[in-house]
């Protein structure tokens, strides 16, 4: 149960001043005594490391079930290299002067009574103890380190003795296995984006995503560590977050917390932090490139919060309490009472200059890790313009549902995990439709849709979701429709014309690919949804040619494994034997090195067609990163087809899988 502690002044004070009255004669001078109180954060009794915490005054609390609680705030910094220990129930701190002159990531293992922090200035991880009897200001050598593997130490995850660095100038997690006087250095894992912050959930590994909102997860990390690139599991958008750094979580709780640094060179007021109760539910239901919207998270930010660049967070989950590392002002900060957020003011506030990485310690939240994430699946929703049905696969190509919709021909399709709902665009109806509560709809069950949009389309084609945000391609009109989406409306915000044949889109995080029909080209509109916000003309800011590629027509982006796939359905007159896909790993930074105009040479990509692979019109492609498999809607030859082992393999090969399915449009692959 968590408790309030409510601070109250100690009897053994009032004996105090008791004897002290009694033991005065008429002729002592007047004797002024300062009473050892409770409340004013001093140790002004015999008091060693809180307030009203010595032999002679009872600790201060009306809970007896809090008496003596120990909760303690470890902070480095950047400045010193020392080591700040707070005592949040005491209003005390304990500097400990170590020989480094900077540090960033710490732990607290109260068991053993040792601190260990990452030190940038030796670039190696120390263990000092003990800790406990150390008075303040005292200087402190390491009882042992390991060896100085590090370039840019930043946080560390700690899960039984395995202490994980993540260091971003390699992008590198340094994995340690702790002994009794040793770290040794067991794994140097190369991660493929800018790292910062981590934090274990259970054996996840999960990790901040540096220079984005993105957060990324290591399934079972430790378990599939080794030396070389290392690739997450999913990797989703925290919605509102404009940079992020530090996070942790809590399992008793089931809380997750991220910062956000803002704009890094504003590092006075623009930072904050959010808060993600429920979170298991939340994460893991959302798949790989998905959104989890802000209306799921709760924000502070705001002037009063005194946060500019919070670097780090810690939290105290039996009073509910945030902590922060703020070392854009120079301080370590509290909030209580979070509820909804918004613009609140420090309950704990003390100055500590380059404040970098913090934990929180106490005997009720010690190892409060969690269990890692389960009931992960794959599954494969698929349209067709013959019937509209909506047909479920999974990932080995057996089909496990079929569901009547009310519409009769269909393309475009999204499973929303979060609202469990199916959004799809009606060719038929001529506009998107909505069926919520999908999972539990039976096999050949008939559904009517909960609600849709307007019939204001004319040819759409496919669709791609980000959030609660809907863009639909409509090749009819050269058009993008762009709707929002709540519980109960399909609200159409603007429409985009691009210029251009549309037909399969996809999103890259907050940046939309769409495919040039009747070319082999691809174009790039960064930060669609932001950046488009009028009706109107819209360019894109880049297109490239696709060698290779006669026509292409459906396309996907992988978040986790940087691959973009798109088919290629060669001559529209043959819709049997000369389609085909293509395969782009490493896609962003290949993409980056391409000036519009700029051709993607066949070289830099995998090609797989030929008549063995059944391939003659592939509509729509869908790729797995797990199994590293590509699924495609094949509707020349009316089929549903599966790839496996893409990413080894090219040229004429056979499908893992084959289901008929006539007039197979549109697929979509949830992957959480």
């Amino acid at each position: 149960m968590k408790k309030s502690i409510l601070y109250a002044c100690a009897y053994a004070g009032i004996l105090i001043f008791i004897l002290l009255l009694t033991s005065c004669s008429d002729d002592d001078t007047e004797v002024v005594v300062q009473m050892p109180t409770c409340t004013d954060g001093i140790m002004n009794g015999d008091e060693t490391g809180i307030d009203c915490g010595g032999t002679s005054c009872q600790p201060c609390t009306e809970d007896p079930m809090m008496l003596g609680r120990r909760a303690e705030l470890y902070v480095t910094n950047n400045a010193d290299g020392n080591i700040s220990k707070y005592s949040i129930t005491g209003d005390s701190l304990v500097t400990l002067v170590t020989p480094s002159t900077a540090a960033e990531g710490i732990y607290y293992d109260a068991t053993a009574d040792v601190v260990i922090q990452a030190s940038r200035s030796s670039l190696q991880l120390e263990a000092y103890s003990p800790v406990k009897s150390i008075t303040t200001g005292t200087s402190v050598a390491p009882a042992f380190m390991g060896a100085a593997d590090l370039v840019s130490p930043r946080e560390l995850a700690v899960n039984g003795s395995s202490y994980v660095v993540a260091d971003n100038d390699a992008n590198t997690f340094f994995v340690y296995e702790k002994g009794d006087t040793n770290f040794t250095l067991t794994y140097t894992v190369q991660i493929p984006f800018a790292v910062w912050g981590i934090t274990f959930k259970g054996d996840d590994l999960y990790a901040v995503v540096d220079k984005t909102g993105d957060l990324a997860v290591f399934n079972n990390f430790l378990a599939n560590a080794t030396n070389g690139l290392m690739r997450p599991s999913k990797q989703v958008t925290i919605e509102g977050i404009v940079r992020t750094h530090g996070l942790t979580y809590s399992g008793s709780d089931d809380t997750m917390i991220l910062t956000d640094i803002g704009d890094a060179a504003n590092t006075a007021d623009d930072g904050g932090f959010h808060v993600i109760s429920e979170f298991s539910t939340k994460f893991d239901a959302l798949s790989d490139g998905d959104l989890l919207p802000l209306s799921e998270q709760v924000r502070v930010a705001g002037s009063s919060t005194l946060m500019g660049n919070p670097i780090d967070v810690a939290y105290d989950s039996e009073t509910d309490a945030i902590y922060v590392s703020e070392v854009g002002n120079g301080k370590v900060l509290g909030f209580t009472a979070v509820g909804s957020g918004g613009d609140l003011t420090p309950s704990f506030n003390m100055d500590l200059p380059s404040a970098s990485s913090l934990v929180f310690s106490s005997d009720e939240t010690d190892g409060d890790i969690g269990t890692s994430s389960s009931n992960m699946s794959s599954r494969l929703y698929t349209t067709n313009n013959a019937n509209g049905n909506i047909n479920v696969y999974d990932n080995m190509g057996l089909l496990t549902k079929t569901i009547t919709s009310n519409s009769s021909a269909t393309e475009g399709i999204y499973y929303d995990g979060l609202n469990d709902a199916i959004i799809q665009a009606s060719r038929s109806e001529l506009m998107a439709q909505y069926y919520s509560g999908f999972s539990l709809i039976t096999d050949l069950a008939t559904v009517s849709a909960d609600f849709s949009g307007s019939a204001e389309l004319m040819s759409p084609r496919e669709i791609a979701v980000f959030g609660n945000k809907v863009v639909v391609s409509d090749n009819g009109e050269n058009e993008f429709y762009v709707y929002t989406y709540d519980g109960s409306n399909l609200t159409l915000l603007n429409t985009l014309q691009v210029g251009f044949n549309v037909w399969g889109i996809t999103f890259m995080g907050n940046d939309l690919l769409a495919v040039v029909d009747n070319s082999s080209d691809l174009a790039v509109f960064p930060n669609f949804l932001s950046s488009y916000t009028a009706d109107g003309m819209i360019t894109a800011e880049k297109k490239i040619t696709i060698e290779g590629i006669v026509r292409t027509h459906g396309i996907d982006y992988s978040e986790s494994d940087d691959v973009l796939v798109m088919t290629d359905i060669g001559d529209a007159a043959d819709a049997n034997t000369d389609g085909g896909f293509h395969i782009i790993e490493n896609f962003t930074a290949k993409l980056a090195d391409l000036s519009t105009g700029g051709t993607l040479a066949s070289m830099n990509q995998i090609r797989i067609a030929g008549p063995s692979t059944q391939m003659g019109n592939p509509i729509d492609v869908a790729y797995d990163h797990k199994t590293k498999s590509v699924f495609i809607a094949e509707v020349g030859n009316g089929k549903i087809l599966g790839f496996s082992n893409v990413l080894n393999s090219s040229g004429d090969i056979a499908p893992s899988f084959s289901n008929d399915l006539m007039s197979a449009s549109s697929l979509y692959l949830y992957n959480n």
